[in-house]
């Protein structure tokens, strides 16, 4: 009995000798919690060989498909012997300006799963496919064309190895236009572009999306040639509408050419003479999504205007020479823009503009080298550079500059995770 009671009392020190431990031990500490910022960067692809125009601020690295790579500080135009890559720690935009044997100019994009390409004419254009991603990439091409989709031996699982660029040529897929090449990936991303073929002037096609309204920034004064190819990639038809925004204000185009577009086709309507030679921007809305380009230009290379974001801080490098057009996408406020004029290494020239409801206004760009553009407003808008030679016709779009406010996460930090 007294054995098994000092049993009982060791057993019962032991539970209040270990309870008293545990209440002695400090609580593990939760680490503090700490707020990191994601990170943030801009890649964009450049397709043919030319000098690049880089707006926004910072250095950012150019790297050829060969991996060689160097260092730049933007704002800069850098001559390019091909295709390369751009990265930046920060928001960039970018386009090659090309000056022989035409001049054209072709804006760097950001490497895309889906998208869509307008060509007036596919008997004298190819396509330009380039893969700067680690990973391979395979695409798949569908052509819409005057009447219908056109089907085309070799427009399916294109295969593109990392640090490759592929020509197709459009002229043995779609001998007739206009064409609509719709592109998606069933593999990897892909940069692409359309290019006329060797021997006819130069010019380019930059891809788009397709929306059920499309902001076209970029008909200049004076233009002797004025196309939209509008392209319905879905199942069903679609009506669309057009608006002009000219210097007197909105207006719809007297056309001839049906609005009505049939499925799975690609239409061409001649704005040239309503358009009547003046600095326009165009607005079309359509009941489903499609795409849209202007084809448009004075004299020498025709330039192919897709639609470009508005916004209230606009920012680009553009060529010397020429004119800055604004146009306001507003139907009832008239907006006021402060415009800064920069020749790189120069002095700033500023001015302030009044554009109202559906307007278009114009701005002289100093002659010489590029010049940065900024644009700030209170409402949105839109701004293109355009520059009219003998050799061609140049648009510039004048993008968002605003960089969108950064995420940020709360994150522990947990030594023991390695």
């Amino acid at each position: 009995m007294i054995r098994r009671l000092g049993v009982s009392l060791a057993a019962l020190m032991l539970v209040v000798a270990v309870a008293v431990g545990l209440a002695l031990i400090s609580p593990l500490r939760k680490p503090v919690a700490e707020v990191i910022e994601l990170p943030r960067s801009t890649a964009l692809t450049c397709i043919p060989a030319g000098q690049v125009l880089v707006s926004g601020s910072g250095e950012l690295s150019v790297t050829g498909l060969d991996g060689a790579e160097r260092a730049v500080t933007a704002p800069v135009a850098e001559p390019v012997t091909g295709s390369v890559g751009l990265r930046a720690e920060d928001t960039i935009a970018a386009g090659v300006l090309v000056e022989e044997p035409q001049r054209a100019f072709a804006p760097c994009g950001t490497p895309a799963t889906a998208g869509m390409v307008l060509v007036a004419d596919p008997a004298a254009t190819e396509l330009i496919l380039v893969n700067t991603d680690p990973g391979a990439a395979a695409v798949d091409l569908t052509l819409l064309g005057p009447d219908g989709e056109v089907t085309a031996v070799g427009a399916r699982g294109i295969a593109l190895a990392p640090g490759v660029s592929r020509r197709v040529a459009l002229s043995v897929l779609a001998p007739a236009g206009p064409v609509g090449v719709a592109f998606s990936t069933s593999q990897g991303r892909v940069a692409l572009i359309a290019a006329a073929v060797e021997g006819r002037p130069t010019q380019f096609a930059p891809p788009t999306t397709v929306a059920t309204e499309h902001l076209l920034t970029g008909a200049p004064g004076g233009a002797t040639s004025s196309r939209l190819l509008v392209s319905n990639p879905t199942e069903n038809r679609t009506e669309v509408s057009i608006e002009g925004m000219g210097p007197a204000g909105p207006y719809v185009p007297a056309v001839a050419d049906s609005l009505s577009i049939p499925a799975m086709s690609t239409i061409s309507i001649d704005l040239t003479a309503p358009l009547a030679g003046e600095p326009t921007a165009v607005r079309v809305t359509s009941t489903v999504a499609v795409g849209a380009a202007l084809v448009t230009g004075a004299t020498g290379a025709r330039a192919t205007v897709v639609a470009e974001a508005p916004g209230t801080d606009l920012t680009g490098l553009v060529p010397g020479a020429g004119t800055l057009l604004l146009s306001n996408p507003g139907r009832s406020d008239t907006l006021t823009a402060d415009v800064g004029l920069t020749p790189v290494g120069g002095e700033t020239t500023n001015q302030q503009v009044s554009i109202g409801p559906g307007q278009s206004v114009t701005v002289p760009v100093p002659e010489g080298g590029p010049v940065v553009v900024s644009v700030t407003s209170g409402a949105e808008v839109l701004a293109a550079a355009v520059s009219v030679t003998p050799e061609g016709t140049v648009v510039v779009p004048v993008g968002p500059a605003a960089v969108a406010e950064v995420q940020t996460l709360p994150a522990e930090l947990r030594p023991a995770l390695r």
